[in-house]
C-alpha cells in the first residue's frame, strides 16, 4: 500500500490517500464547504492526471458538507462517467447521509457503502 496526504494546519478540509490494489481510497475530513469545496475536484483531477481509475471516497471523519460540497461531489461524480471512471463513497456519519437523503442522491448517483471493505468488493 502507498500513502500519500494533503493536510491543512488550519483544520480545514483535509484529504488522505490510500492505494489499495488499483483504487484509490481518498478519506476527507474537516469541512466541505463553499470556500474548501473545489479542493475536491483539484485534488481528484490531481490523481486522475496521476493514472488513477477507481476512487473510494471515505467521508466518515467529514464533519461538515454544505451545498457546495455536494454540488461539486456531483459535478466530480459526472465528469468520471463520462470518462468511464468509478466513484464509491463511504459514509456512516449520519449527518453527511442526512445531506444526500435530502437531495434525492443517497443509493442512487451517489453509491454510499458502510465500509471501505464493502466498496472495494462492490467493486470487484
Amino acid at each position: 500500500m502507498k500513502f500519500d496526504s494533503k493536510k491543512d494546519k488550519e483544520g480545514n478540509l483535509c484529504f488522505d490517500f490510500k492505494k489499495q490494489n488499483d483504487v484509490l481510497v481518498v478519506t476527507m475530513s474537516g469541512s466541505m464547504d463553499s470556500q474548501s469545496a473545489s479542493e475536491f475536484a483539484k485534488v481528484i483531477d490531481e490523481k486522475l492526471n496521476s493514472g488513477e481509475n477507481v476512487f473510494i471516497v471515505n467521508l466518515n471523519s467529514l464533519e461538515h458538507l454544505s451545498s457546495a460540497g455536494l454540488r461539486n461531489i456531483v459535478i466530480v461524480l459526472k465528469k468520471l462517467d463520462t470518462m468511464g471512471k468509478k466513484m464509491f463513497f463511504v459514509s456512516s456519519n449520519e449527518d453527511v447521509n442526512r445531506i444526500f437523503k435530502m437531495a434525492g442522491l443517497y443509493n442512487s448517483l451517489i453509491k454510499i457503502f458502510d465500509s471501505d471493505e464493502a466498496a472495494y468488493n462492490a467493486i470487484k
